[in-house]
């Protein structure tokens, strides 16, 4: 019972557009025989190529009845039979268009080729050309208009209207209907009051609106440019003499064409952009994962040989005092010094080392204590270098230990950088953190060479590991802004989520 009261529907509201199209159409063209070739015949093979067989009865009763209505008798048997054969056509581009689902439009467009040429044989004494551009361009309206509505209806997932949306805020697309509007609008004053003897530029404002609309929105906005362009050309159509009106069905044929295959195009592009950031996003973040895995290993490693090295350190200083004690002559007390003062520097160095592979102060301190304490560790003061170091958390963000390695990184190699090259006597290290990590260090030395790409001076290994972080690092010579110096600007996302 449902289907027979759904099929009866389809039947009614068919017959209904059917017939309202017939009446457009042959207001537009003056002949009622192309006019059931322009927008009915187009609106039945576009429905029947977008939807089920079973509705395919309902649509070929609907045309039979209104051929029955408004056809002249002599031109029954052509009608029909052009109907009929349809039907097979249809079926097997069907059948052909499921199995080779790829370049649809590209498909649709040779199917419509052919339907055109074939309708067009039983009306050669109107003009074969003049019926089959007619027909062509009416297929290239229509057909495209029924995929997207096809799309938007059953492509899409729907939300049931219940009472839990009555509290959801309605969003109005304003905008979208605003530039549809602004374009139609456009076009029906271009085509009314453009002086005759630019007709050809008034084609070719056409394209405009198809380009703007397939850069927003793919070819669903070619398809609904295509539409507003035809709408407006139609309703100044008697405007036109009989050749200017087979240019306009001309231009309304290849601009169709162009911007679905243009809208095609960018959705493609956008399709492979889109692709290319998710690959890009997912390398950035196994990138990560292996700098995490990467201090991870330096954290144990630095741990390992802290211990052991300074275990051995420790036995063996122990040892050489032990010697010492037991034996107090003046060579054993050189030798077992100059033991110790070794087993010291070996100390140190391994020290250093270990703080290059794993900056151990992080484990101990917090961030800004642990940058705080390099000044004291390099020496400025003794090298009467003056600083100031500002460092802002108003918020309290904790971040991560990836973070944490990179800002002491970033301010450790800088602040190295300045002692070995600048000769600077001022030294100013600002670090915020909020949702974004500004740090900028800035000296009065002399500056770097104008021809620094940003290479050497041990910043290259940083400035990679910054871009990895999709953060953003630049080394400014203050001597070109007349000042003396470099300033170094990091800007870090506050979060690696």
């Amino acid at each position: 019972m449902k289907s027979i009261f759904t099929l009866t529907c389809t039947y009614f509201l068919i017959v209904s557009f059917y017939f309202c199209l017939w009446v457009v159409s042959n207001y537009l063209l003056l002949d009622p025989v192309l006019a059931l070739l322009f927008f009915p015949f187009s609106l039945r093979l576009g429905i029947v190529l977008h939807t089920n067989k079973r509705y395919w009865i309902p649509v070929y009763f609907s045309e039979f009845t209104v051929l029955f209505l408004i056809t002249p008798k002599e031109l029954y048997v052509t009608l029909f039979f052009i109907s009929l054969m349809s039907i097979v056509f249809s079926y097997i581009f069907s059948f052909f268009k499921n199995n080779k689902n790829n370049n649809m439009f590209l498909y649709d467009i040779f199917f419509v080729l052919f339907i055109s040429a074939f309708n067009s044989i039983f009306f050669v004494y109107k003009g074969y050309f003049y019926v089959f551009l007619v027909n062509f361009t009416g297929l290239l309206l229509i057909i495209p208009f029924c995929y997207l509505l096809n799309d938007f209806l059953f492509n899409r997932r729907w939300i049931p209207i219940t009472s839990r949306l009555v509290s959801l805020p309605v969003s109005f697309r304003i905008k979208h209907i605003l530039i549809y509007a602004l374009f139609f609008i456009l076009n029906i004053t271009i085509q009314t009051y453009l002086p005759n003897e630019f007709f050809r530029f008034s084609l070719f404002f056409l394209s405009i609106p198809i380009i703007i609309l397939s850069i927003y929105y793919e070819w669903k906005g070619a398809i609904i440019a295509s539409l507003i362009n035809s709408i407006s050309l139609m309703a100044t159509i008697h405007n036109f003499s009989h050749i200017q009106i087979t240019d306009v069905f001309l231009s309304i044929s290849l601009q169709t064409i162009i911007g679905i295959f243009l809208g095609l195009n960018i959705q493609k592009q956008n399709e492979l952009n889109k692709s290319l950031k998710i690959e890009l996003k997912n390398n950035q973040n196994l990138t990560r994962k292996l700098i995490d895995t990467e201090n991870n290993i330096r954290k144990e490693v630095s741990q390992e040989l802290h211990d052991e090295i300074g275990q051995n350190i420790t036995a063996i200083r122990t040892q050489a005092m032990i010697l010492k004690r037991i034996n107090p002559k003046q060579e054993n007390i050189k030798i077992t010094d100059t033991i110790d003062k070794l087993s010291l520097n070996i100390y140190d160095s391994v020290k250093g080392i270990l703080n290059r592979i794993r900056p151990r102060v992080l484990d101990d301190l917090k961030l800004m204590q642990s940058i705080q304490n390099l000044f004291i560790e390099m020496g400025f003061e003794q090298r009467n270098i003056r600083y100031k170091f500002d460092f802002k958390n108003d918020k309290g963000i904790i971040l991560d230990n990836l973070l944490e390695v990179t800002i002491y990184r970033i301010c450790q190699e800088s602040l190295n950088n300045i002692i070995k090259h600048s000769q600077a006597t001022s030294v100013y290290l600002y670090i915020s953190i909020d949702n974004m990590i500004n740090i900028i260090i800035e000296d009065n030395g002399v500056g770097i060479d104008k021809s620094y790409d940003g290479r050497g001076l041990g910043l290259v290994g940083l400035k990679e590991r910054i871009c990895i972080l999709n953060g953003d690092f630049t080394v400014k010579n203050l001597s070109v802004e007349g000042k003396k110096g470099t300033k170094i600007v990091v800007n870090l996302p506050g979060s690696l989520l």
